[in-house]
């Protein structure tokens, strides 16, 4: 179960220099997206200029070839590096050490070993220190089996973290108080300090993105310094997240800057011995009203208002009838208007002839471009305006795979799959829609993955099997990229 709490808004306002470089202002979109936070100019520039080495094109002259680095999993690792901070050293914030020593009498009870989750462990000193805490611990009369799993979208900083040498830098005086046991465990090498073999097998490292959950539950997860770079809606999946990967009365350590931000219904906000941490309670809090209940998500809310606005109409048949004929939608004509005409000029004429109830003025085309245009300017209510007053007339494939898209950019994966798989069915030759479950199926079901680019393969096949005809190309769904782009890129996806 998730839920949409409301947590206080840190997060940046895009920089000027982003939203005059339309390169960097979709990488700045697509990285909030996949990752969840917000980034600084700086780093934005950097990213460009490696995947425009990478790509061997820049973004204005080729944008496919770089949407295809952003739906690779191992290059998001991979280009994670130039978007995070990544400042770590041994026993940081060592007031929550200090009351991990106070729940030692309590961890020593369990039957079974302690699950322990570092976050967002970068170089990987947090995990390292959890380990020597509660081995050193058990060297001197506690019996706490327990085991750590650590984890960081930066595959770099991972690398870093396995190899387990650092420099003097990762020991400062916020770890002073813990510097005994420090000394009693690193290894001197000249200016290197290595963590010892047994330490190195309590914790498990590994490449992940906290956006997409965690695999099991734990005791004890840390998850500091980290929640302040997140905008305000992806804290909310990643508090939902952290709270379903907690057992019940598990304890969550944030940092120090960062309490103020959490509110959640199944994190308790706790204090012991001046120390702030987070405890997982097993029932949400009540709300009074059923718009106020957090799970009540803000496309269920539109919903649940625009019934009770319509809920004059008890009998069904006073309802109003969906028009007898519908407006059709003619690929060949969206992909002219997107490649010819001014793409917002249309798409502000036909906003207005919705608002204004003049439908009958506007084509079912030029309905969809701007629906389009403003899926790809990421304008999300006029989006909403222009696909709801589509919905009304057109039921195709086109329309349902628009509604996904509205939800998919604006990272609402689970409603988007909805309207994908209900695409598929209306058209089982509409590629689009294949490609996109296959997108959201790359992390969780890898049969399912490989499944859906077979099925995208073959649609794209079939098609190209006929007599030429732009009303089977579908490039105005997919950001105008041919069907041919995608097959190639598809078949190098399989060939991994």
């Amino acid at each position: 179960m998730s839920y949409n709490t409301a947590v206080l808004d840190t997060a940046v306002k895009i920089p000027a220099e982003v939203l005059s470089n339309p390169a960097l202002l979709f990488l700045y979109h697509r990285i909030e997206q996949i990752l969840g936070i917000k980034t600084e100019s700086d780093g934005l520039i950097k990213l460009n200029e490696y995947m425009e080495i990478t790509c061997g094109t820049s973004f204005i002259e080729d944008p496919s070839a770089f949407e295809y680095l952003l739906t690779s999993r191992e290059q998001i690792y991979i280009i994670s590096k130039y978007l995070t901070v990544n400042e770590t050293y041994f026993f940081r914030e060592n007031d929550h050490f200090n009351l991990l020593s106070e729940f030692l009498p309590e961890f020593a009870k369990l039957e079974r070993p302690l699950q322990i989750c570092s976050a967002a462990v970068s170089i990987g000193c947090e995990a390292y220190s959890i380990a020597m805490f509660f081995d050193y611990h058990n060297k001197n009369g506690f019996d706490i089996d327990f085991s750590v799993d650590a984890f960081d979208v930066s595959a770099e900083v991972i690398e870093t973290a396995k190899k387990a040498r650092y420099t003097a830098n990762t020991i400062r005086s916020d770890g002073a108080s813990y510097r005994h046991i420090l000394d009693s465990y690193l290894i001197q090498e000249g200016d290197k300090y290595i963590v010892p073999d047994n330490i190195k097998k309590k914790v498990r490292f590994f490449n992940h993105n906290i956006m997409r959950g965690l695999e099991k539950q734990y005791d004890i997860i840390f998850f500091r310094n980290a929640l302040i770079y997140f905008s305000s809606k992806s804290r909310i999946s990643v508090l939902n997240n952290l709270s379903e990967s907690l057992f019940n009365n598990g304890i969550l350590f944030i940092g120090a800057s960062e309490i103020s931000s959490v509110k959640h219904p199944l994190l308790a906000s706790k204090i012991l011995s001046d120390v702030f941490y987070f405890q997982k309670t097993g029932t949400p809090y009540i709300y009074e009203r059923i718009e106020d209940h957090p799970a009540f998500t803000e496309h269920r809310k539109h919903d649940y208002k625009h019934k009770k606005k319509e809920n004059h109409f008890t009998d069904e048949k006073k309802r109003p009838s969906h028009p007898k004929i519908e407006i059709t939608v003619s690929c060949a004509e969206v992909n002219e208007i997107l490649k010819k005409e001014d793409g917002k000029q249309n798409a502000e004429k036909t906003l207005d002839a919705v608002k204004n109830k003049n439908v009958s003025s506007v084509s079912g085309s030029e309905l969809t471009a701007s629906a389009v245009y403003y899926l790809s300017a990421q304008i999300f209510n006029n989006a909403d305006t222009i696909i709801s007053c589509l919905e009304k007339y057109n039921s195709s494939a086109f329309t349902r795979f628009l509604r996904g898209e509205y939800f998919y950019l604006k990272g609402d994966m689970s409603e988007a799959e909805i309207y994908f798989n209900e695409a598929s069915v209306k058209d089982k030759f509409f590629w689009p829609a294949f490609y996109r479950i296959a997108v959201l199926s790359a992390d969780v079901n890898p049969t399912r993955y490989e499944y859906k680019i077979k099925k995208t393969l073959e649609s794209i096949k079939h098609l190209q099997n006929l007599e030429p005809n732009n009303e089977l190309n579908y490039e105005c769904f997919i950001g105008g990229f041919s069907p041919d782009y995608f097959r190639r890129i598809l078949e190098r996806k399989l060939s991994y």
